[in-house]
């Protein structure tokens, strides 16, 4: 089950979190603010978005390993315990949030961040 929903957990946390860096950053007018401001609000995204993508990739790769070891070495087993299909599931998710991530964060490469 964690296997299942780490991808899209991760995602989430990454997105609220370069959402509200860079919104506090470029909006905030509190005194508290002023240290999102950029360039804080690029370096934040960026190593956000490498450390998201670092971690949906390991949680693909986990996903990946435990769906191929519940499938067995024939490939596909009749009788594989249903958390194998949760475990493809995982892996698929995972996948889509690394590129999900990619295409929130990398922009900040490109473009400022206001």
């Amino acid at each position: 089950m964690v296997l299942f929903l780490a991808g899209p957990v991760i995602l989430i946390v990454h997105f609220l979190l370069v959402y509200l860096v860079v919104e506090a950053g470029c909006t905030g007018e509190g005194p508290g603010l002023r240290v999102f401001r950029p360039p804080v609000a690029g370096v934040v995204t960026l190593g956000a978005t490498a450390v998201a993508a670092v971690a949906c990739l390991a949680s693909a790769l986990l996903a990946y390993r435990r769906w191929r070891t519940d499938c067995g070495p024939q490939g596909h087993a009749p009788d594989a315990p249903p958390h194998s299909a949760l475990a493809f599931a995982g892996f698929v998710l995972s996948l889509l949030g690394v590129v999900t991530i990619l295409f929130v964060g990398l922009p900040a490469l490109v473009l400022p961040a206001c």
